[in-house]
């Protein structure tokens, strides 16, 4: 008997240590914001964690990094009502505004500002002055208070929709770009949009998080401009407007809040390009595939089953996010179908350094983002090898940036056009949250 309760209380006290070990790994990758490792490790532990609030916690904001923007509302939802002495103030207030920007980003937008109100209002009551920001924010939605959200329809057929190639003109590239060792001109992809009866390129763009006209395109096509300004790329000032219906093919897009740059931003640097087509319409879309060798956007009727050897390795974070490995070692890439070529940043640079500084050159360039130039001392590598799914990559003269501390230079690099044009075809499904390619026979 005394043998019984005490292989009972051996199970017991390791019961309790694994609670407590998952716990707090858990809270490590949360913390951390390593997002793909949470999708991988969650699931296993879930059932072992101890305290429900982090589990709640773990659960909304993956799913909010992986589509599934209901899924992450709900989640913080019970957080909120059930848990609010585990958070403590200021972090209940976090994760009450986030829920309220997921509300938001669904396109409920009255319920977002009305919610943000409130919580200014409390803050205020309590004697505290500074909010502004959220007094932005909350702009941001009441503005679209009287607007429905986004929705897409389509015929339930495979729908295929040709894309072109062309090489992006920048104006006066001789009075400010410093041409490197690299003798490489990039394409971006544009599939054709019907916008009040007349048909635009848009550049379809998985880095962006949001759709994005220029201003003199935005007048053209007519669209109502909204009573506000925002900032584009972290620093420019921009404007909205209001898409009423928007077509790809035989694909209707209704409701769509496009970004406008203003004209003196970047008409000056950049011409031929019309509109990007950016993530909040791409997410909405179960699966989209690329056919590089007959240039075809499609939009199946169904999203493909998750292939044999493949595990998720997409998320979703403004922009969309890729795993991939390299010797074993994880490596975090921009999915950037905006971006021409492909690109390194210093957080690939510490993981692989002796390599590196074996095989690279150095070399200076100038770089283009909206409404900026930037002069970037760089590393030109002759190649990078990784894995992506089950596929190896090998890509040739790759510019890396070695010193690179921008927020978007968190990650290992940016994966662009020169990549996917490797391919024969992508599968990008963001109802599984995968990425699959298949090589050119």
């Amino acid at each position: 008997m005394k043998k019984a309760v005490l292989l009972i209380l051996i199970s017991l006290m390791t019961s309790v240590l694994h609670a407590q070990e998952a716990d707090a790994h858990i809270a490590s990758l949360v913390n951390n914001e390593e997002w793909f490792a949470l999708a991988e490790d969650l699931p296993q532990y879930s059932d072992s964690m101890q305290a429900d609030y982090l589990r709640l916690i773990a659960e909304a904001m993956l799913a909010a990094h992986t589509n599934r923007n209901e899924e992450a509302v709900a989640a913080l939802t019970k957080l909120l009502s059930e848990h609010q002495s585990e958070l403590g103030t200021q972090t209940a207030l976090n994760f009450a505004l986030l829920r309220l920007q997921l509300i938001g980003k669904q396109g409920h937008y009255a319920e977002a500002a009305d919610g943000i109100q409130r919580i200014i209002h409390q803050l205020e009551s309590s004697g505290m002055t500074e909010t502004q920001a959220l007094r932005t924010l909350q702009k941001h939605y009441a503005v679209l208070r009287n607007y429905a959200p986004l929705s897409v329809s389509c015929p339930e057929k495979d729908i295929a929709v040709p894309f072109r190639l062309i090489e992006p003109q920048v104006t006066k590239r001789e009075e400010w770009m410093r041409g490197g060792k690299k003798a490489y001109k990039g394409n971006l992809m544009t599939v054709p949009v019907l916008v009040h009866r007349k048909e635009y390129p848009f550049i379809f763009d998985t880095g962006a998080g949001a759709t994005f006209l220029f201003e003199k395109t935005a007048r053209e096509m007519g669209l109502t401009i909204l009573p506000d300004t925002v900032t584009v790329n972290g620093s420019q000032k921009g404007l909205r407007a209001w898409i009423d219906s928007l077509q790809i093919g035989e694909v209707t897009c209704r409701n769509v809040v496009a970004y406008v740059g203003l004209s003196d931003a970047i008409d000056t640097l950049m011409t031929g390009v019309d509109a990007i087509l950016g993530m909040d319409i791409i997410a909405a879309f179960p699966e989209i595939q690329l056919h590089m060798d007959k240039q075809q956007l499609v939009f199946p009727a169904y999203p493909t089953s998750m292939p044999q050897g493949i595990k998720p390795n997409l998320l979703i974070d403004g922009s969309l996010l890729l795993r991939a490995k390299k010797d074993s070692v994880p490596l975090t890439f921009h999915l950037d179908t905006g971006c021409s070529t492909a690109e390194l940043y210093s957080t690939y640079y510490h993981k692989f350094a002796a390599e590196t500084d074996n095989t690279a050159q150095k070399d200076t360039i100038s770089t283009l983002s909206y409404g900026q130039i930037h002069n970037m001392e760089v590393l030109l590598l002759p190649d990078a090898s990784f894995m992506v799914g089950d596929q190896p990559v090998s890509m040739e003269e790759v510019y890396l940036y070695p010193s690179s501390g921008e927020y978007l230079h968190q990650h290992d690099g940016r994966m662009g056009m020169d990549f996917l044009r490797a391919f024969n075809s992508i599968t990008i499904n963001l109802k599984d949250m995968y990425l699959h390619v298949e090589y050119k026979e």
